[in-house]
């Protein structure tokens, strides 16, 4: 049933309006800028026409089948009835993005569980309530207003924050080189959880990245199977809310919910193969590596630096996260020595060389060699953000020699990442995974290094 949310060809839009900044507007305006081909059924018993839809007073006046319904209603009561009445139309799937319910306790768990009641007495499966829907390219339910369609991108979002998720998605459209497929927000998720879109997505075509953020686990036993189950195929990564006790009491009032234990969240994690992320910025970060990068066979990683100190620094950082810095074989140094003042090593520093034949002369030289070495199985590529920087990425010399060599990379820009930040993302941030921070970068590599090494493990 879980296409009817992704793939309905019918949308009804309870409290639909035809007046910009109100959230039945902002609903409406969405699905209209988005790629859904079906029909779209504003409901509003003062209106006749919103954004060129024609209005329908009420759900059940709507002629023929309505597969998924959106409500937007100020209060809970109303929405508890526009429930009963998606009941009598024979509807399979509402999405309930006003707020009020078991979030604020008293009558608003009460709502909650009446909403609960009649979609189990009629078959109705519900998305929220106090969510922000679904942002895709096919349909846009999300009361965030976006700007630019989503890409038919890889990857999935699944958050439990409403405003958060619909915001992200806005965030990664306009600015990010995520390959973000869709965000689907849960809320309270007083039916649809977790479980239901992780099983689904791990099953969808298309999908080949699972990032999740949760504050609370609605069933830690199927959880464990399921992500067991999908993670053996797919990268899933997970962040948990509610670690701390005050992160719990935060998630209390986020959702209504209570959080889960965080080392058993840890070890459960750790059980099934999903990866662990610390927070929003991680979550995107490690989904760009996962949804743009082969998996290495194992954690030998080149470093191609332009400065001696940074080749240090990584060395440290890759040694922290687990990851091995290999000598070069000996035929690579062999074939490299011409190009250096001092022997080879890993790190390579190119410094030398790039004052001697330019850095693009360099790249196309030396980058290949250190990244085909039979000790290597990925590459931490470190950029400076000058003009010869520049034309080598609009040149497109690294993504050529990626995709020739056939092994994992991301690139950390230890300066000027904010200057030519839009070029080197428009030329190449689609490809190739690029930060702005060499933390940022060793530790979404390990992160695909270790899930790399266990894949190999499950497959021997």
């Amino acid at each position: 049933m879980m296409d009817l949310f992704f793939k309905p060809k019918s949308i009804a839009v309870i409290g639909a309006s035809g007046k910009p900044g109100k959230l039945g507007y902002v609903i409406v305006n969405n699905i209209k800028g988005s790629d859904f081909a079906g029909d779209v059924y504003p409901v509003n018993p003062k209106s006749d026409e919103i954004l060129g839809y024609k209005v329908y007073t009420s759900l059940t006046e709507i002629p023929g089948d309505v597969e998924l319904v959106i409500t937007a209603l100020p209060t809970p009561k109303l929405t508890v009835a526009t429930v009963e009445e998606c009941a009598q139309k024979g509807v399979k799937a509402i999405i309930i993005e006003s707020a009020g319910f078991a979030e604020m306790g008293g009558d608003g768990k009460i709502y909650q569980q009446q909403i609960v009641d009649i979609a189990k007495k009629n078959n109705i499966r519900v998305m929220g309530p106090n969510c922000s829907g679904i942002v895709s390219r096919n349909i846009v339910t999300s009361i965030y207003p976006m700007t630019k369609k989503v890409p038919n991108g890889n990857v999935v979002l699944i958050g439990q924050s409403g405003l958060l998720a619909a915001g992200m998605a806005s965030d990664i459209v306009e600015n990010e080189s995520l390959n973000i497929s869709k965000v689907c927000s849960i809320g309270n998720k007083c039916d649809v959880n977790e479980n239901d879109l992780l099983e689904y997505f791990g099953e969808e075509e298309g999908v080949d990245v699972i990032s999740m953020y949760l504050e609370t686990i609605s069933d830690g036993r199927n959880l464990t199977r399921i992500a067991k189950k999908v993670a053996a195929k797919k990268p899933v990564i997970f962040l948990s809310g509610g670690r701390t006790e005050a992160g719990a009491r935060a998630a209390m009032s986020h959702t209504g919910s209570i959080a889960s234990n965080a080392k058993i969240v840890e070890a459960a994690v750790k059980q099934t193969g999903m990866i662990m992320a610390d927070d929003f910025t991680e979550l995107k970060d490690f989904a760009k590596v996962f949804s743009t990068q082969p998996l290495p066979k194992g954690n030998r990683i080149a470093v191609i630096t332009l400065a001696g100190s940074v080749g240090v620094n990584v060395s440290d950082l890759c040694a922290s996260h687990g990851l091995e810095l290999p000598k070069l074989t000996e035929a690579t140094t062999e074939k490299l020595k011409d190009m250096f003042d001092t022997p080879v090593s890993n790190p390579v520093d190119l410094y030398f060389s790039v004052t001697k034949i330019g850095f693009t002369k360099t790249l196309e030289t030396t980058f290949p060699d250190a990244f085909r070495d039979d000790n290597i199985d990925a590459a931490v590529l470190i950029l400076a953000g000058f003009e010869y920087t520049q034309e080598a990425v609009q040149k497109k010399i690294i993504q050529k020699i990626v995709q020739d060599v056939g092994k994992p990379v991301v690139v950390c820009m230890i300066v000027g990442y904010n200057k030519y930040k839009n070029v080197i993302m428009d030329e190449m941030g689609k490809e190739i995974p690029v930060f702005p921070s060499l933390i940022s970068g060793v530790k979404a590599l390990s992160k695909l290094c270790e899930y790399g090494i266990r894949r190999q493990k499950q497959s021997a």
